[in-house]
């Protein structure tokens, strides 16, 4: 098995999946009633990365849980505007 191919392909893969989870949540946040469902959603995945980085403390890498947060910050702006950013952060 080729490490470094397989490693491309899930980047290229996680990258797919960002684009239409980014492209429908765009395009149903346009909806005013659905917006306020998708904000709460990228609180609540925010709340969750947070949880889970205090939870496992020392134990988590620092950069994994720091990229995970960005990655939220990003799509939730790249869905919703910079308007969309969350109120609190950690």
């Amino acid at each position: 098995m080729d490490i470094e191919k397989e490693i491309h392909s899930l980047a290229a893969e996680t990258l797919a999946y960002s684009f239409v989870f980014q492209g429908v949540l765009s395009k149903l946040a346009r909806d005013h009633n659905l917006r306020a469902s998708i904000e709460a959603g990228f609180d609540q995945a925010l709340e969750v990365a947070q949880s889970v980085a205090v939870r496992f403390g020392d134990t988590a890498s620092p950069d994994h849980t720091t990229k995970c947060i960005r990655i939220i910050e990003e799509l939730r702006t790249s869905v919703l505007g910079p308007d969309g950013k969350p109120k609190h952060l950690v």
